[in-house]
C-alpha cells in the first residue's frame, strides 16, 4: 500500500509509534470487543482482559460460532427480538447474542450497552483473515460494521500454532489501539494479522496489500451426528511476497487498511441504457 502513515515497531515498549497528523479521539475512548468464534473462544477471553486493563470495554459476542458470518446481522423477529444472556466474565460487562458479530455491532452502535463505542476490536481470530477473501470473515466484517455505523474498527487474527501464541495477538492488538486512538478521527478499519511466534521472534511490522484470494477460516455448521468445516485457501495464495499473506507467514505483523463498501463511478452512459421507462431502445454504441 503506498502514502500509509509510517508505523514502526519499537522493542523496547512494545508499541506502535507514528509520527505525523497526530488527531487526539475525544474523551475516554470506549470499546467494544467481539468476535465470530463464539463467546468461550480464548482468543476473546485474552483480547478482552489486555484491553480491560486499560480501557472501559464491553464484550458482546456471538453466543455459538458465527464464523464465515461477513458483515451478515443475521435473520431475526423485530417484534419478538434477539436473545441476549449476560454472561459472568469476572468483572468484564460481558452479553451474548443470539446472532453474528455485525449484530453486536449494530446493536452496540444503537447504544443497547449504553454510550456507543469509539472502537470496535474483533478477535483474536485463531487463523489467519488475510486476502480478498476476507469478505466473507466475521472477524472482519464486525471492524467493516463499525465503520459503517460511523466508529472505528480493528481486526486481529493470529496464524496457527501449537500452542496458540495469544500473547503475541493481544501485545500487537493493545499497541494498534493505541496507534488508532492517538493517530486518527473516525472512519478508520485496520486489518491485523500476526504470526504464529513469539513475541522477540516476529520479524517486522509492515503494511501489506490484500492477497488475490488469501486465506480464511470460512464456516463451520453443526448437521445431526455430523460436522462440516472448510479452511480455505486459494491456490495461489501467498505467492506475491508484498501480500499479507506471504508477509505474515514469513514472521511479519501485517496491517491493511480496508474500506466499507462505496459506489463506484459511474460509467459514461445513460441509466436509460440498463431500461427505458418509455419503451424506446437506448442510442447503439
Amino acid at each position: 500500500m503506498t502514502d500509509q502513515p509510517p508505523i514502526v515497531e519499537d522493542r523496547t515498549t512494545r508499541s506502535l509509534v507514528v509520527d505525523e497528523h497526530i488527531v487526539a479521539m475525544p474523551g475516554e475512548p470506549r470499546i467494544l470487543v467481539t468476535n465470530d468464534d463464539g463467546i468461550d473462544s480464548p482468543g476473546l477471553e485474552h483480547l478482552a482482559r489486555r484491553l480491560g486493563e486499560d480501557f472501559e470495554i464491553v464484550v458482546v459476542a456471538p453466543a455459538w460460532d458465527m464464523s464465515g458470518s461477513g458483515t451478515g446481522i443475521g435473520q431475526f423477529d423485530p417484534q419478538a427480538g434477539v436473545a441476549l444472556t449476560k454472561v459472568d466474565r469476572d468483572g468484564l460487562e460481558a452479553y451474548t447474542v443470539a446472532g453474528p458479530p455485525g449484530l453486536a455491532v449494530l446493536a452496540a452502535m444503537l447504544g443497547a450497552f449504553g454510550r456507543a463505542p469509539d472502537l470496535v476490536v474483533s478477535g483474536v481470530n485463531p487463523g489467519l483473515n488475510t486476502g480478498h477473501s476476507v469478505i466473507h470473515s466475521g472477524t472482519v466484517g464486525a471492524a467493516l460494521t463499525a465503520r459503517t455505523l460511523g466508529a472505528h474498527g480493528l481486526a486481529v487474527s493470529l496464524a496457527e500454532s501449537d500452542p496458540w501464541c495469544w500473547d503475541t495477538a493481544v501485545t500487537v492488538a493493545r499497541a494498534a489501539v493505541d496507534w488508532i486512538i492517538r493517530a486518527h478521527s473516525r472512519g478508520l478499519v485496520l486489518n491485523v494479522n500476526v504470526p504464529a511466534l513469539p513475541i522477540e521472534e516476529v520479524k517486522g511490522i509492515r503494511w501489506a496489500d490484500l492477497d488475490e484470494f488469501g486465506h480464511i477460516r470460512v464456516a463451520m455448521a453443526d448437521v445431526p451426528g455430523e460436522r462440516l468445516e472448510f479452511e480455505v485457501r486459494g491456490s495461489a495464495s501467498g505467492l506475491d511476497e508484498a501480500c499479507d499473506t506471504a508477509l505474515c507467514l514469513g514472521g511479519n505483523v501485517t496491517l491493511t487498511l480496508l474500506s466499507p463498501i462505496n459506489p463506484a463511478p459511474f460509467p459514461p452512459e445513460e441509466a436509460t441504457a440498463v431500461w427505458n421507462p418509455n419503451g424506446t431502445e437506448p442510442p447503439s454504441g
